[in-house]
């Protein structure tokens, strides 16, 4: 059960942190060129539609392929 639930914890942290880390790149962004917060908010989708491909990759991809796994 620790196992499990470790490893969904670290599923939510990549969640989280591939939201922040690409609305800061935005905001970096929007900083230099000058745009308002567009960047910024086009970042947080970004992050989050990557984090969500990964966790539906972790969570419903993987175990499929890992149960056709001929060994």
């Amino acid at each position: 059960m620790m196992r499990a639930s470790g490893q969904f914890m670290g599923h939510g942290m990549t969640l989280a942190l591939a939201v922040l880390l690409f609305m800061g790149l935005g905001a970096w962004v929007d900083s230099k060129v000058g745009t308002a917060p567009i960047l910024m908010v086009l970042g947080a989708f970004v992050g989050g539609g990557a984090a969500f491909y990964s966790l539906y990759y972790h969570i419903v991809i993987e175990p499929r392929e890992r149960g056709k796994d001929p060994q």
